[in-house]
């Protein structure tokens, strides 16, 4: 679960900072050879929702209807993946437009116009089981960073399901997972009206993601022909090198099964 530390607490930069530390001394022990595939968040399949209890008398919610990111995930080698997300804030939706209103522009929660973005960016992930991790990272809210942990399921990795029936998803390769988490919102400064309206903030994200395309390797008879003749000095001691290809890629768990 994703919680602020106490911002009373001095030690939580030093504690946050060495467990980046520690992520990135691990990339090096694990050696260069670690690659992971690069996807984008499929901005129409990805929704962060956020809760909060209302007077005691129910719980209401919204959520931010634009997210970009980009995730590097190797499931062969999880700790080494990162996260790195941005959130529009003026992408806000409660399902009452007064009280959107009343979150952007009265500067009693948020300031978009000084801090337009809530940001999130990885520092470590330690895997829980087989498809569950804990993303630890700084979530950054009205220009205020805290550290944060996402509890993550990793829901499916493979040719993206339409391809069985629509031809243009044919080639795709997707990737879907499910994080949720909790946080004081006091934390970022947003103390209004607590405790009527709770300091503690449920968050939950369901995101789809679309793999970015291989390099193209162009045709060696074009390119590596020993017989082309050379116009130019210049192009004699050029040494043409077609892009390195990975082969290690291997069939990931869940691919061809329905998505959870």
């Amino acid at each position: 679960m994703m919680t602020a530390t106490d911002p009373r607490g001095r030690g939580w930069k030093r504690q946050f900072f060495r467990a980046g530390a520690a992520a990135v001394a691990a990339l090096l022990l694990t050696g260069t050879g670690v690659q992971a595939d690069v996807y984008d968040l499929d901005p129409e399949h990805t929704e962060v929702r956020f809760s909060w209890d209302h007077l005691g008398l129910s719980r209401q919610s919204g959520r931010f209807t634009a997210v970009k990111g980009v995730v590097n995930f190797n499931p062969n080698a999880p700790a080494a993946s990162t996260v790195e997300v941005t959130i529009p804030l003026k992408s806000i939706q409660t399902g009452v437009t007064k009280l959107d209103e009343h979150l952007l522009n009265s500067r009693e929660f948020f300031n978009p116009d000084a801090h337009p973005d809530i940001t999130f960016r990885s520092v470590s992930v330690t895997p829980t089981g087989q498809r569950t991790a804990e993303v630890t990272g700084e979530l950054s809210v009205n220009g205020i960073a805290r550290p944060a942990v996402l509890d993550v399921i990793w829901n499916f990795s493979g040719e993206h399901p339409l391809s069985a029936i629509n031809p243009t998803y044919a080639g795709i390769y997707a990737s879907g997972f499910s994080a949720k988490t909790q946080i004081r919102r006091s934390d970022f400064g947003l103390t209004r009206s607590i405790p009527f309206v709770s300091d503690e903030i449920r968050i939950t994200i369901e995101t789809e993601m679309f793999r970015r395309a291989l390099p193209v390797v162009a045709d060696p008879a074009e390119t590596l022909d020993p017989n082309r003749e050379l116009s130019t000095a210049g192009e004699a001691g050029a040494t043409m090198v077609a892009p390195e290809v990975p082969t290690d890629i291997q069939t990931l768990p869940g691919a061809g099964e329905p998505t959870p």
